[in-house]
Protein backbone atom coordinates (compact mmCIF):
# COMPACT_ATOMS: atom_id res chain seq x y z
CA UNK A 1 0.00 0.00 0.00
CA UNK A 2 1.28 3.16 -0.69
CA UNK A 3 0.51 5.64 1.60
CA UNK A 4 0.37 9.79 0.50
CA UNK A 5 2.82 11.81 2.20
CA UNK A 6 1.46 15.27 2.90
CA UNK A 7 3.75 18.21 2.53
CA UNK A 8 4.72 20.45 5.27
CA UNK A 9 5.56 24.31 4.47
CA UNK A 10 4.34 27.78 3.35
CA UNK A 11 2.82 28.60 0.39
CA UNK A 12 4.11 31.49 -1.50
CA UNK A 13 1.13 33.76 -0.50
CA UNK A 14 1.93 33.22 3.08
CA UNK A 15 4.99 34.17 2.85
CA UNK A 16 4.44 37.21 1.19
CA UNK A 17 1.69 38.13 4.02
CA UNK A 18 4.05 37.38 6.76
CA UNK A 19 7.02 39.69 5.37
CA UNK A 20 4.48 42.78 4.56
CA UNK A 21 3.15 42.64 8.58
CA UNK A 22 6.82 41.99 9.54
CA UNK A 23 8.01 44.93 7.83
CA UNK A 24 5.03 47.28 8.93
CA UNK A 25 5.90 46.33 12.70
CA UNK A 26 9.46 47.24 11.88
CA UNK A 27 8.55 50.81 10.36
CA UNK A 28 5.88 51.54 13.87
CA UNK A 29 9.08 50.59 16.15
CA UNK A 30 11.66 52.47 13.86
CA UNK A 31 9.47 55.41 14.48
CA UNK A 32 9.03 55.14 18.05
CA UNK A 33 12.81 54.06 18.72
CA UNK A 34 13.40 57.32 17.02
CA UNK A 35 10.77 59.52 18.45
CA UNK A 36 12.37 58.28 21.98
CA UNK A 37 15.99 59.33 21.07
CA UNK A 38 14.68 62.67 19.96
CA UNK A 39 12.89 63.50 22.97
CA UNK A 40 15.53 62.49 25.07
CA UNK A 41 18.18 64.76 23.16
CA UNK A 42 15.83 67.55 23.68
CA UNK A 43 15.01 66.82 27.21
CA UNK A 44 19.08 66.85 27.86
CA UNK A 45 19.69 70.07 25.67
CA UNK A 46 17.03 71.87 27.90
CA UNK A 47 17.80 70.59 31.39
CA UNK A 48 21.85 71.67 30.07
CA UNK A 49 20.90 74.96 29.78
CA UNK A 50 18.47 75.35 32.41
CA UNK A 51 21.67 75.04 34.48
CA UNK A 52 23.72 77.18 33.24
CA UNK A 53 20.59 79.52 33.34
CA UNK A 54 20.61 79.10 36.93
CA UNK A 55 24.48 79.21 37.77
CA UNK A 56 24.48 82.80 35.15
CA UNK A 57 21.06 84.30 37.21
CA UNK A 58 22.86 83.16 40.85
CA UNK A 59 26.47 85.12 39.78
CA UNK A 60 24.32 88.13 38.75
CA UNK A 61 22.17 87.80 41.58
CA UNK A 62 25.14 87.45 44.03
CA UNK A 63 27.02 90.24 42.77
CA UNK A 64 23.73 92.86 41.74
CA UNK A 65 23.18 92.26 45.68
CA UNK A 66 25.95 93.96 47.27
CA UNK A 67 26.52 97.03 44.82
CA UNK A 68 27.33 100.04 46.36
CA UNK A 69 26.70 102.62 43.40
CA UNK A 70 26.00 102.52 39.24
CA UNK A 71 27.41 104.56 37.22
CA UNK A 72 25.14 103.59 34.09
CA UNK A 73 22.10 101.27 33.36
CA UNK A 74 19.92 100.62 31.07
CA UNK A 75 17.92 97.55 29.91
CA UNK A 76 20.92 95.90 28.09
CA UNK A 77 23.60 96.68 30.26
CA UNK A 78 24.47 98.00 34.03
CA UNK A 79 27.97 99.80 35.16
CA UNK A 80 28.06 99.38 38.71
CA UNK A 81 30.76 99.58 41.53
CA UNK A 82 31.27 96.21 43.46
CA UNK A 83 32.88 95.99 47.13
CA UNK A 84 36.25 94.49 47.28
CA UNK A 85 34.05 91.34 49.72
CA UNK A 86 32.08 90.46 46.12
CA UNK A 87 33.29 87.36 44.19
CA UNK A 88 35.08 88.85 41.07
CA UNK A 89 36.61 91.98 42.94
CA UNK A 90 40.31 90.91 44.91
CA UNK A 91 40.72 95.05 45.12
CA UNK A 92 41.24 96.88 48.61
CA UNK A 93 38.99 99.92 46.82
CA UNK A 94 36.70 98.12 45.68
CA UNK A 95 35.95 97.14 41.45
CA UNK A 96 34.06 99.01 38.88
CA UNK A 97 32.07 96.24 36.26
CA UNK A 98 29.92 96.37 33.47
CA UNK A 99 27.54 93.68 33.33
CA UNK A 100 25.93 93.50 29.53
CA UNK A 101 24.69 91.32 26.99
CA UNK A 102 26.98 91.60 24.09
CA UNK A 103 27.09 92.89 20.78
CA UNK A 104 26.21 89.59 18.99
CA UNK A 105 22.95 89.57 21.36
CA UNK A 106 23.72 85.75 22.37
CA UNK A 107 25.77 85.93 25.47
CA UNK A 108 26.05 87.99 28.66
CA UNK A 109 29.15 88.79 29.95
CA UNK A 110 30.95 89.97 32.95
CA UNK A 111 33.50 93.08 32.10
CA UNK A 112 35.79 94.33 35.04
CA UNK A 113 36.13 98.03 33.29
CA UNK A 114 38.60 99.69 35.88
CA UNK A 115 42.17 99.06 36.61
CA UNK A 116 43.62 96.21 36.42
CA UNK A 117 41.05 95.28 33.29
CA UNK A 118 39.76 91.97 32.86
CA UNK A 119 38.38 90.54 29.54
CA UNK A 120 34.64 89.83 29.47
CA UNK A 121 33.94 86.60 30.51
CA UNK A 122 31.07 85.04 29.22
CA UNK A 123 28.34 84.25 32.34
CA UNK A 124 26.24 82.39 29.55
CA UNK A 125 25.93 82.02 25.38
CA UNK A 126 22.66 80.73 23.48
CA UNK A 127 20.58 83.40 24.51
CA UNK A 128 17.90 84.19 21.47
CA UNK A 129 18.02 87.10 19.05
CA UNK A 130 17.65 89.93 20.96
CA UNK A 131 16.88 88.32 24.06
CA UNK A 132 13.43 87.64 22.32
CA UNK A 133 12.26 91.06 22.33
CA UNK A 134 12.19 90.94 26.76
CA UNK A 135 14.39 93.71 28.43
CA UNK A 136 17.63 92.12 30.20
CA UNK A 137 17.45 94.63 32.82
CA UNK A 138 14.45 96.93 34.17
CA UNK A 139 14.48 98.85 37.44
CA UNK A 140 12.50 100.05 40.38
CA UNK A 141 13.00 102.82 42.50
CA UNK A 142 10.66 104.57 44.84
CA UNK A 143 11.20 108.17 42.55
CA UNK A 144 13.21 108.30 39.21
CA UNK A 145 13.36 111.62 37.81
CA UNK A 146 12.69 112.70 34.30
CA UNK A 147 15.89 112.19 32.57
CA UNK A 148 18.51 111.52 35.39
CA UNK A 149 20.89 109.58 34.74
CA UNK A 150 21.83 106.39 36.90
CA UNK A 151 23.40 107.98 40.42
CA UNK A 152 20.95 110.03 40.71
CA UNK A 153 18.49 107.33 41.58
CA UNK A 154 20.69 104.56 43.34
CA UNK A 155 19.86 105.86 46.61
CA UNK A 156 15.92 104.93 45.73
CA UNK A 157 16.42 101.98 43.89
CA UNK A 158 13.99 98.90 45.22
CA UNK A 159 14.50 96.07 42.52
CA UNK A 160 16.74 95.44 39.59
CA UNK A 161 14.69 92.81 37.34
CA UNK A 162 16.79 90.41 35.00
CA UNK A 163 15.29 88.45 32.64
CA UNK A 164 16.76 85.83 29.83
CA UNK A 165 15.82 84.00 27.02
CA UNK A 166 17.22 80.92 25.73
CA UNK A 167 16.95 79.62 22.40
CA UNK A 168 16.20 75.75 22.59
CA UNK A 169 16.85 73.94 19.18
CA UNK A 170 13.05 72.24 18.22
CA UNK A 171 11.32 74.06 20.81
CA UNK A 172 9.68 77.22 22.33
CA UNK A 173 12.88 79.76 24.10
CA UNK A 174 13.53 79.16 27.70
CA UNK A 175 12.73 81.95 30.06
CA UNK A 176 14.65 82.64 33.24
CA UNK A 177 14.45 85.95 35.93
CA UNK A 178 15.42 86.62 39.00
CA UNK A 179 14.42 90.23 40.77
CA UNK A 180 17.33 91.47 43.19
CA UNK A 181 17.16 94.11 45.81
CA UNK A 182 20.67 95.98 46.20
CA UNK A 183 21.57 95.75 50.23
CA UNK A 184 23.50 99.22 49.96
CA UNK A 185 20.25 101.09 48.72
CA UNK A 186 18.72 100.45 52.40
CA UNK A 187 15.70 99.82 51.27
CA UNK A 188 15.99 96.13 52.14
CA UNK A 189 11.90 95.49 52.39
CA UNK A 190 11.55 96.62 48.34
CA UNK A 191 8.43 95.29 46.35
CA UNK A 192 9.72 92.72 44.01
CA UNK A 193 8.84 93.56 40.17
CA UNK A 194 6.17 91.89 38.26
Amino acid sequence: MNKIKSEVGFTLIEIIVVLVIMGIMAIGLNSAITYGVQSFVFARNADLLSQKAQLAMARINRELTDITAISFADASRIDYTSPKNSPSCTLDEGCQYSLQISVSGTQITLERTTAPAVTARVLIDGLTASNNGIPFLSYSASSIPTGAVAPAWFSTLTAIKVQISLDIAGGTPLYFQSTINPRATGILTAPKLN
